[in-house]
């Protein structure tokens, strides 16, 4: 079935089809050669404001508007195609006025084997597949697609432009409790992976960025919710993040501002039984910003030695503190010379005695002076009454206070 709509204005239709039965078709098209490239509906409209194919169906309980059957068993055969060279246009175009349910456009894959598709959207640039979900209530979804196959997508998108921004699946809700892209699975339900795949489907993990979000200021960025929908960790539009629970780092941990947490250690294999056992310690903790340096000297035949500190020392820090302890002798040792010009003196009386010396200072960086940490505050209203741990106190889940500072 082919139609042709050549007016250049006016709303226009190739091919227009209404049944008001609930199991029928208002337009059905069946391509059965096995061999070339057949369509069972095929549409053309030179209007702008025309479509090559619509379908309506006005039965308010069921039926489909457009519908497509390939009934090939091999090769790539597609139930329906669409097609547009508008830089603004689409391909397929399905809108559900529905506020109460439905789909606008629904893709199943029914093989339990293979490599089928669901929904396929390929595009040059922009987005290779995108859905609305224009209903201000309820639950619904910009795109739904099925596939039973082990090894299919219910979802597949591919922007095949290798520069621009264009989008391989893209999903919109103006729903405030609605969900632009979700993923559901027993598995993983949503995965990222930055790669590049040639025709043959195989593919090869390059550097990029695996998942990106972005909102306002005052957002959330990221967010983990466990058993009962309660958050077990978040990220703010400022970076600040929560975590009610235990963080392990296999690696470094470099801090720029704030951490605030209920404790600390390292943990790294035993270094006398690294196959079976760990070591664990707990931070040095203090109610200052403190830093510390330490070392061991030997003073010479008059009883005195001089420590050079780090040149940074003194932009760094203020009020310094000493200890210092004489190593395998009795002998007095004092700080003859307190520190200045990144250095300072230790004397003994005798001579040739290592004293092991410790300095501590606090600091007094732009960033520490305009962010000191308030040793004690009060809790502001809304988290008094819960705690941070409950459990220590012997509370239930319900007093969690789920927040930081």
């Amino acid at each position: 079935m082919e139609g042709n709509a050549e007016s250049t204005s006016g709303t226009n239709i190739g091919v227009y089809g209404v049944t008001a039965s609930t199991a029928g078709y208002g337009v059905e098209g069946k391509a059965t050669a096995t061999t070339g490239a057949p369509i069972g509906v095929y549409g053309t409209t030179a209007s702008p404001t025309g479509a090559g194919v619509s379908g309506i169906n006005t039965s308010t309980t069921g039926g489909n508007a457009v519908q497509g059957y390939s009934l090939a068993t091999s090769g790539n055969g597609i139930g329906v195609v669409g097609q547009t060279a508008s830089p603004n246009g689409a391909g397929v175009n399905g809108v559900n006025t529905s506020t109460t349910g439905g789909n606008a456009v629904e893709g199943f894959y029914v093989s339990s084997t293979g490599s089928g598709t669901g929904v396929y959207g390929q595009s040059a640039s922009g987005a290779g597949l995108s859905g609305n979900a224009t209903a201000a209530t309820g639950y619904n979804w910009g795109v739904y697609a099925q596939s039973a196959s082990t090894q299919g997508q219910g979802v597949y998108g591919l922007a095949s432009a290798t520069s621009g921004y264009n989008i391989g699946v893209f999903g919109y809700t103006n729903s405030t409790g609605g969900v632009g892209v979700q993923g559901s699975s027993p598995g993983v339900a949503v995965a990222g992976i930055n790669q590049t795949c040639d025709s043959s489907g195989a593919c090869t993990t390059i550097t990029g960025t695996a998942g990106k979000f972005m909102t306002a200021e005052g957002g959330t960025i990221l967010q983990g919710v466990g058993a009962g929908n309660s958050e077990v960790f978040s990220v703010n539009s400022y970076g600040d993040a929560v975590f009610n629970g235990n963080v392990e780092i296999d690696g470094s941990l470099s801090v720029v501002l704030d951490v605030s947490k209920g404790g600390g250690s390292f943990k790294i294999d035993h270094p006398l039984d690294p196959e079976n056992k760990y070591l664990s310690h707990s931070f040095v903790e203090s109610p200052d910003m403190m830093n510390i340096y330490n070392g061991n000297v030997v003073t010479d035949r008059r009883g005195f030695a001089t420590v050079v500190l780090p040149d940074y020392f003194e932009a760094l820090n203020r009020d310094f503190r000493y200890q210092l302890t004489v190593i395998g002798q009795f002998a007095q040792a004092i700080v003859s010379s307190e520190i200045g010009q990144g250095r300072f003196t230790i004397r003994t009386n005798r001579p040739k005695v290592k004293v092991s010396w410790q300095v501590t200072g606090i600091r007094q960086d732009a960033y520490a002076n305009a962010h000191r940490i308030p040793v004690s505050e009060d809790k502001p209203p809304a988290k008094r009454g819960a705690y941070l741990h409950p459990d220590a106190y012997g509370q239930g889940e319900a007093s969690v206070s789920g927040s930081r500072r």
